[in-house]
C-alpha cells in the first residue's frame, strides 16, 4: 500500500497541473504576427483611401474563424496588430460615385497578384470594386508588410 501511495505522489510530484498548463501555455503562444501596408494602384506614391482590407480565414484555424478588418487610415496605410498565423483569402473594397469614377470599368478583372480576381459591383448608390486575393500566408512572430497593387488587368491578359 505504501508502494501505491509512494508511486502517486511521486506521478503528482512530476506532473503537477502547473507544470502540466504551463506546458499546454508553452504550445498555445501567441501564434500571431503585425501585418502592415498599403493599398495602391500602379503607383506606390498615391495610396488608396478609405479602401476597407479583410483577412479571410481560409481554414478556419484551430475551428475559430481569425478572419479581421483594417481601413486604410489618413496616411492611407493599413495595419494589423494581431494576425493568427495560417492562409488568408485577401478581400479589398473600395467605394465610387458615380459609376465613371471606378476606375476598372470592367466587371471582371483580376489584379497583379496571382489568384486574384476582381468585381465591380452596386451596392446601394455607390459602385463597389471587390478584389480577392486567395493563398496569403501569415507566418508567427514577424512583422509583414505587404502592398496590394489592385490596379485592374482583364481576365484573359487583356
Amino acid at each position: 500500500m505504501k508502494k501505491h501511495v509512494y508511486l502517486i505522489l511521486l506521478a503528482a510530484a512530476l506532473f503537477s497541473p502547473a507544470q502540466i498548463s504551463g506546458d499546454a501555455r508553452n504550445d498555445s503562444k501567441d501564434k500571431t504576427a503585425a501585418l502592415k501596408g498599403r493599398v495602391y494602384r500602379e503607383d506606390k506614391d498615391h495610396p488608396v483611401a478609405d479602401a476597407v482590407i479583410v483577412l479571410l480565414d481560409e481554414k478556419k484555424t484551430d475551428k475559430k474563424d481569425n478572419s479581421v478588418e483594417a481601413r486604410t487610415a489618413v496616411q492611407r496605410n493599413f495595419v494589423f496588430e494581431k494576425v493568427a498565423e495560417g492562409k488568408y483569402t485577401v478581400s479589398i473594397r473600395t467605394w465610387h460615385d458615380p459609376q465613371e469614377a471606378v476606375p476598372c470599368q470592367l466587371l471582371m478583372a483580376k489584379t497583379k497578384d496571382k489568384d486574384s480576381s476582381l468585381l465591380v459591383l452596386k451596392d446601394k448608390e455607390k459602385f463597389v470594386e471587390q478584389v480577392f486575393i486567395k493563398g496569403f500566408s501569415v507566418k508567427a512572430g514577424k512583422e509583414h508588410v505587404k502592398d496590394f497593387d489592385i490596379a485592374c488587368k482583364g481576365m484573359f491578359g487583356g
